[in-house]
């Protein structure tokens, strides 16, 4: 169960017009059939509404499964509409803009938090808030207000997101064991680095190099590893109006030192530049790896009989809170869409109790309304590992969201793509490598996003 809701976040004003792919792993999830629970999670009353609606989606696990089972449920509220599936390819976002002022863009299309922002401001989402609330079966309030937010823009829903995605520690049980004990919800960092130094010793190669590492370098640069540190410390990466980058802040610069020397000073993360041939979580050469619930299938298909292995949420910063990132992929319904009422229940559909359940439980997701997620029920019978499956749950609870990150001028970027990103990660990248001093690199980063944000504000 939940011990507290999570709490809701100013709605964004502006945001970076994205222009690149989608900044994120959508990988592991097993492949599932559609089938009659699809259909019975609806209405089965015949509609007289037909045609046919067309879907853009990214190909393959976990979005191509997940929309599956919303066709078969709008198929069986509307017998008389065709759904069709086209898959992303090239810059998505560049591709939506050019259908949508051409007027053929489909009519549902595939969204992310990055591109919340840009497609409403734009005009080429549709604000679903007001169906949503003449809508006697849909409850905004029994989805997460964090979550929602992820898909709101000055007060418009403009994109129903897909699932708790909350980032979470897989952790080496075996390896941990060898040292003391396995993470638990309690631990800190400290506690955290001092077991994996001892990680790090059990074994060395010819050149004295860790045989295991303490932490997979696989997500050293994603905002979702890096900007909960910043939060953890009690910094920012702007001030509350957005006019002024704070990413060189005293309390921002203290998370990112902090950050940086799990591998300059503690030794305990894979070089950047190691390769090791594969996933080093999966190949046992790495005791952690930060990541979304949907590589459990990923890791039982990659790890088989190698270690033991399970969940936990991640350690406590300074702040007290398990920090860590979250955010969301999801849908959207197009604003030139000729189809607005098939389109809005096929969207909504992925949003109820009885598919975020059904998703749950073929485990496409973790849920993000209350009234499952709270019960429970959907981790009954669920493979294993990871037996503490409520990590993914009760990390959302000190969650911090992307929003600041996208909230950018368009010429700007964002977390994601453009100036904003390539400033925070070339700073990050030198830090580690012993290039720079944390000060003096994110010093020169926050000069160069600070002069786009004087030029575009």
């Amino acid at each position: 169960m939940l011990k507290q809701q999570l709490s809701r976040r100013d709605f964004l004003r502006t945001a970076a017009l994205a222009g690149a792919g989608l900044a994120m792993t959508l990988a592991g999830c097993q492949k599932i059939t559609p089938t009659d629970e699809a259909s019975e999670t609806t209405s089965s009353a015949p509609a007289e509404v037909s045609g046919d609606l067309r879907v853009l989606i990214l190909q393959g696990a976990p979005v191509e499964p997940v929309n599956e089972f919303l066709a078969t449920a709008t198929t069986a509220k509307y017998p008389k509409v065709d759904v069709n599936f086209e898959y992303i390819s090239g810059d998505h976002a560049e591709g939506v803009y050019t259908q949508a002022a051409a007027g053929t863009l489909a009519d549902v299309i595939f969204s992310a938090d990055l591109w919340v922002v840009p497609f409403a401001m734009n005009d080429v989402t549709l604000d679903m808030k007001p169906l949503a609330e003449a809508d006697p079966d849909m409850d905004l309030d029994d989805i997460f207000p964090s979550m929602l937010g992820l898909g709101v823009f000055e007060g418009e829903v403009h994109m129903f997101p897909s699932s708790l995605d909350v980032v979470t520690m897989y952790y080496n049980k075996t390896l941990f064991e060898q040292v003391g004990g396995v993470p638990t919800e309690d631990w800190t960092w400290d506690d955290f680095i001092d077991a994996c130094k001892k990680i790090t010793e059990l074994e060395k190669d010819a050149q004295g190099n860790p045989m295991y590492w303490g932490i997979s370098n696989a997500t050293w640069n994603w905002w979702a590893t890096v900007y909960p540190w910043i939060v953890g410390y009690g910094g920012d990466i702007k001030n509350e109006d957005g006019s002024k980058s704070t990413w060189s802040d005293a309390k921002a610069l203290e998370g990112l030192k902090a950050y940086t020397q799990l591998w300059t000073e503690h030794n305990i993360a894979q070089p950047i530049s190691l390769d090791l041939g594969g996933n080093a979580f999966h190949l046992s050469r790495a005791a952690t790896w930060f990541h979304i619930p949907g590589q459990r299938t990923a890791n039982r298909e990659n790890i088989g009989d190698k270690f033991e292995w399970d969940a936990q949420v991640m350690p406590k910063m300074p702040d007290g809170k398990h920090r860590t990132g979250m955010g969301a992929w999801g849908l959207s319904v197009f604003a030139g869409s000729k189809l607005q009422e098939i389109a809005y229940y096929y969207v909504k559909t992925m949003v109820s109790p009885q598919i975020q359940e059904l998703l749950a439980k073929k485990e496409q997701g973790v849920p993000l309304v209350r009234s499952v997620a709270e019960k429970g029920e959907w981790m009954e019978n669920l493979p294993t590992p990871p037996e503490n499956v409520m990590a993914f749950v009760k990390g959302a609870d000190d969650a911090v969201l992307p929003t600041k990150g996208r909230d950018y001028p368009g010429e700007c970027g964002s977390f994601y793509a453009g100036l904003v990103n390539q400033s925070y990660v070339t700073a990050l990248e030198s830090v580690i490598r012993g290039e720079a001093e944390v000060e003096q690199a994110f010093i020169e980063a926050d000069q160069a996003i600070q002069i786009c944000l004087d030029e575009n504000l």
